[in-house]
């Protein structure tokens, strides 16, 4: 997962994965820093408990990068517009200090690209807490189904298909440790398909991916 830390201090604890290796389990953390502890199944549903709360605690971050984006957007709009002013001043001959207007409208330009970063930044930041938090209420469904019907897979890319196809039987298919695998219109793309699947009784089946999806009603036994 992305980074939700509020400030330094809570990076330190804050986990965004983590792999096994020689029977050790290393964890990334937000400060840039990694952790390494015994590799166990107690140790690694503890991680995931971690990062579970990690999510569900999201609501301060997210709050802040929705007022972060608001605020860029606002201010790319002022230089948007002050940039403008300056060219046109320069452009006419209009301007009494030529050097001055062609230093704001540079800062201008730096401005306005700062406010555009930091718009897609928190906009990413955003939509992984969403696709977090959708991952999380459907989970258990998720993991179950994606097993039993590979065809809810449909219009995703082959590396998802090989994860699941690659899980041992008794092993969970995605956690909040890999679903970052997994882009947020494709999580919900396959969560739409099983609720579908569910409701209606279809299956979703394509041989090719570049023929459309044929629908197809599942034989009662």
């Amino acid at each position: 997962m992305k980074d939700y830390s509020l400030n330094y201090d809570d990076s330190k604890t804050f986990i965004l994965n983590y792999k096994i290796e020689d029977n050790q389990i290393i964890v990334n953390l937000a400060c840039k820093k990694e952790c390494i502890i015994p590799y166990s199944l107690v140790n690694e549903k503890e991680l995931l408990k971690l990062m579970k709360e990690q999510v569900l605690d999201s609501k301060a971050f997210k709050s802040k990068q929705e007022k972060r984006f608001s605020a860029s957007w606002k201010y790319a709009i002022w230089s948007g517009v002050m940039l403008v002013f300056n060219a046109v001043m320069l452009a006419t001959g209009s301007s009494s200090l030529p050097i001055a207007h062609g230093l704001c409208a540079g800062c201008f330009v730096f401005d306005a690209t700062y406010r555009v970063y930091s718009m897609i930044d928190s906009k990413k930041k955003i939509k992984d807490v969403n696709k977090n938090i959708m991952f999380l209420n459907n989970e258990e469904l998720l993991n179950r189904k994606v097993k039993s019907n590979q065809n809810i897979l449909s219009n995703t890319n082959t590396k998802i298909k090989e994860l699941v196809a690659s899980t041992p039987e008794d092993a969970q298919v995605f956690s909040l440790n890999t679903i970052d695998k997994i882009k947020y219109e494709e999580l919900k793309t396959i969560i739409e398909n099983i609720k579908r699947d569910e409701q209606f009784g279809f299956e979703y089946s394509s041989t090719e991916e570049e023929k459309p999806i044929v629908l197809t009603k599942k034989k009662n036994n």
